[in-house]
């Protein structure tokens, strides 16, 4: 049983991977799917937001491992750094990422050089899930899930 990796994301799979420590692209894309829609609704709990995929898909060789980030998910409905719901946001993005081995992400804070607040996580394989909003936007970005070699090769 594998969890992929946040923001680079979550992605738990249940299957025999190649190599150990990776699942195959195609799982590591549905896995995704079923990961980022509750991140979504714990990032706008009071619906409305619609999100759409912000660029492509990222296949790259990270030392030899090859490491898959999907296309951002991207709300065009931003939330205020004051927002009273930053520590429910906290609090559910902990356990929705903490079932998938991801780390805590602590208190909502703004990112070094950006006019973005929000959460920062990481996974012990790489894997990494960035959930922040900036003035008029909210992105769900996930990156360094380790996927099966052969899809870098490809």
């Amino acid at each position: 049983m594998l969890i992929l990796g946040a923001g680079g994301l979550l992605i738990m799979a249940a299957c025999t991977p190649s190599e150990p420590g990776t699942i195959p692209l195609d799982e590591a894309r549905a896995s995704y799917q079923e990961v980022v829609e509750p991140l979504q609704t714990a990032m706008h709990p009071e619906g409305g937001a619609e999100w759409n995929s912000d660029g492509g898909e990222t296949l790259w060789d990270d030392g030899g491992t090859c490491r898959w980030a999907p296309a951002d998910s991207v709300s065009d409905v931003g939330i205020p750094e004051d927002d009273a719901q930053w520590e429910m946001r906290e609090s559910t993005v902990d356990e929705i990422l903490g079932a998938h081995g991801f780390d805590p992400v602590g208190a909502a804070g703004r990112r070094a050089g950006a006019p973005a607040y929000g959460f920062d996580t990481s996974r012990e394989d790489g894997a990494r899930v960035q959930l922040y909003s900036a003035p008029g936007t909210t992105v769900i970005r996930v990156s360094g899930i380790p996927v099966d070699p052969g899809a870098c090769n490809a």
